[in-house]
């Protein structure tokens, strides 16, 4: 029995042997026993450690020579008994600490807490509803999900992702309202790339989406979101260290127009969209090829205004937007207190500066603007980069074709838009 038992430490020490985080601690029982005790010290509680194993133990040594049945004497909220060695590993990653004694090995949840907790969310504003967001904890994000959906059919299935990093994740949806093809397919893609590493929920958004130009996942960092899309039959997937959930198979309505019960407002995103997307490409059919609808007046304004720019319109449309990309980016990935200053720099400095050099017209500016500010109403990344794509492809298309072009174009991206779904495959 001891024999067994030093085999089991042994090949631990072995296989940790360069991991200054791993520690072993050893108690004696009886003559020829010890208990030892394994476990990582960065994820672990030494104060849980301490309540639930060794003050037991040391407890009933106090009162008895040796023990007899450990199992009994360990507690947790959650005990495992584990078979082969190899379970140890993944227990020990995962906040566990491993209790050897004899041939018995157990793993007891002692986990610090090393996330940062529930918080308002940082992405998704809300003046009216739940200020809670998730986090980058797995059962946190799991609980307030399950305090909106108080029902024995909302069923949850945990699965790991990746050989290295064995990222917990949850695929969460109601029996009942899920649609069972649907679902037999998520699971299917998520099997199918089960040795790919994740460290985000970008790495899974990966696996659903392969060359589409409209986005079918959704990130939500609000688990009031998710608990709607799940009433209403979609699947939300919700991963360890990401405080983002995903919602599955979600159409192009929802990213455009999320949950609210102002019609004007769901009327107002849909004009943002195609005005983001739509109007330099009109304004570069108009002044290149179908003058002939601008009333004489605008027509003659719009001809002194590019009175003495060297560049034709494509070229300053062109510019202008990747200018606006570049300002968008700095302020996203700048600190507050610098992104204001980036935008007031490329907004106001750079824009009149061009005017008065006569590098760009007055008119492309206005334009340029009117694009990027409907397209602020969006912050989903995905659909931000289909903005992105549908916007240059309208304006090149334009400058050649015109009118006529930029209406086959809108009509190709209509019917591809009717029928954006979910990556389908034979994954079984």
């Amino acid at each position: 029995m001891v024999k067994k038992m030093n085999k089991s430490v042994e090949y631990l020490k072995l296989s940790l042997q360069d991991d200054s985080d791993f520690v072993v601690r050893e108690i004696e029982s009886g003559k020829k026993d010890k208990i030892y005790i394994a476990f990582s010290e960065s994820l672990c509680d030494s104060t849980s450690i301490y309540n639930f194993i060794i003050s037991n133990i040391y407890g009933y040594l106090n009162f008895h020579k040796k023990i007899k049945d450990l199992k009994t004497l360990i507690s947790g909220p959650k005990l495992m008994t584990l078979e082969k060695d190899e379970e140890m590993f993944y227990y020990l990653d995962n906040g566990f600490a491993v209790v050897i004694f004899k041939n018995e090995k157990y793993a007891i949840e002692v986990k610090a807490g090393l996330d940062r907790g529930i918080s308002i969310s940082q992405t998704e504003q809300n003046m009216y509803g739940p200020k809670d967001a998730f986090c980058e904890n797995y059962q946190k994000n799991l609980g307030v999900l399950k305090r909106r959906l108080k029902n024995k059919k909302l069923k949850i299935e945990s699965v790991d992702h990746g050989e290295y990093t064995k990222n917990k994740m949850a695929i969460v949806y109601l029996e009942d309202k899920v649609a069972p093809d649907v679902l037999e397919n998520i699971k299917g893609v998520l099997d199918k790339y089960s040795d790919r590493e994740v460290v985000d929920s970008y790495d899974i958004m990966k696996n659903f989406t392969k060359g589409e130009v409209f986005p079918t996942v959704l990130k939500t960092e609000k688990p009031a979101i998710a608990a709607r899309f799940i009433l209403k039959g979609y699947v939300v997937i919700s991963i360890d260290n990401s405080p983002f959930a995903l919602v599955v198979n979600a159409k192009f309505k929802d990213f455009v127009n999320p949950f609210t019960t102002d019609k004007f407002v769901s009327v107002l995103r849909y004009i943002c969209f195609f005005l983001t997307v739509l109007t330099p490409a009109i304004y570069i059919s108009l002044v290149n090829f179908n003058q002939e609808t601008i009333p004489t007046s605008l027509l003659v304004s719009f001809t002194s205004q590019r009175m003495g720019v060297p560049f034709p319109a494509i070229v300053e449309a062109v510019v202008m937007l990747f200018i606006c990309e570049i300002l968008r980016e700095c302020d996203i990935r700048f600190p507050s207190n610098y992104g204001s200053s980036a935008s007031i720099l490329g907004a106001l400095i750079l824009g009149d500066a061009a005017v008065s050099a006569g590098i760009v017209s007055p008119i492309m500016i206005i334009t340029v603007a009117i694009a990027f500010i409907t397209s602020l109403i969006f912050n989903e990344v995905k659909l931000v980069g289909a903005i992105r794509l549908l916007r240059i492809s309208f304006v090149i298309i334009s400058a050649f074709l015109g009118l006529y072009g930029l209406s086959i174009a809108l009509v190709v991206c209509i019917s591809i838009l009717s029928n954006v779904k979910l990556n389908e495959g034979n994954y079984l």
